[in-house]
C-alpha cells in the first residue's frame, strides 16, 4: 500500500497521474468483465488485501478511471457491496493497452 500512497503523493506534486502496477491490474480485470465487480470479487481476482484494493480503487476513482456504486445502508455493509466499473477514461486506457496486441493478430 505504501507504493500506492507514494505514487498518489508523487502524482500530486508532479502532475503526472498514470496508474501504477496494482492500478493497471484492476483496470485490466475490469476491462475483461462484462459487468461491474463487487469489492470482494475484485480482491479475490487479484489476490489483494482489502486495504490495498480499497486504496487503489479510491485513487482510480479520484483520477476518473473507474466509478463505483454502493448498495445498502450501514457503512461496513455498503463498502462490501460496492461495485466497480470502468469510467470513460478507464475504457480509453484499457483500449489503448490492448490495441497493439490486437493489431498483431
Amino acid at each position: 500500500m505504501s507504493t500506492i500512497k507514494n505514487k498518489a503523493a508523487t502524482a500530486g506534486k508532479t502532475g503526472f497521474e498514470s496508474p501504477g502496477s496494482t492500478h493497471e491490474r484492476i483496470l485490466q480485470v475490469l476491462g475483461m468483465t462484462q459487468r461491474p465487480l463487487q469489492s470482494g470479487e475484485l480482491q479475490n481476482a487479484l489476490g489483494l488485501m482489502t486495504s490495498e484494493a480499497s486504496g487503489a480503487c479510491k485513487w482510480l476513482t479520484e483520477q476518473g478511471y473507474i466509478t463505483s456504486t454502493a448498495r445498502g445502508g450501514k457503512a461496513a455493509a455498503q463498502r462490501a457491496m460496492t461495485a466497480w466499473e470502468l469510467a470513460d477514461k478507464g475504457r480509453r486506457w484499457v483500449k489503448g493497452r490492448s490495441a497493439p496486441a490486437a493489431r498483431g493478430h
